[in-house]
């Protein structure tokens, strides 16, 4: 393998020896078909406070609801509740998650 291929390259890269496709072009639309998979998924459930979808030892995203909070507005002293705010978090899972503590 070359060392100069970036992330999405090196994935499609990685797909194809090990699917053992012809193409790098096949490996690509794989790839883009996964993604385009997940993305998917997680649009369909983004109005489910506390949906996970776990890959089997690689992570977990989750999204999640945070309420709004008061905030005073320091120069007019006026108090004022901000809105809600949704994340979807990425949580790490097996040896990627071992290999995150440094030190």
């Amino acid at each position: 393998m070359r060392a100069s291929l970036k992330g999405r390259d090196e994935v499609a890269v990685r797909v194809q020896i090990a699917l053992a496709l012809p193409t790098k072009k096949e490996a690509e639309h794989v790839v883009n078909a996964v993604i385009t998979s997940l993305e998917t998924t997680l649009l369909n459930h983004l109005g489910t406070d506390g949906f996970t979808l776990k890959l089997k030892s690689f992570g977990k995203f989750a999204v999640r609801y945070r309420p709004g909070i008061r905030r005073k507005i320091g120069f007019t002293g006026e108090t004022i509740q901000t809105k809600m705010k949704r994340k979807i978090r990425f949580i790490s899972l097996g040896a990627l998650r071992q290999q995150e503590r440094v030190g």
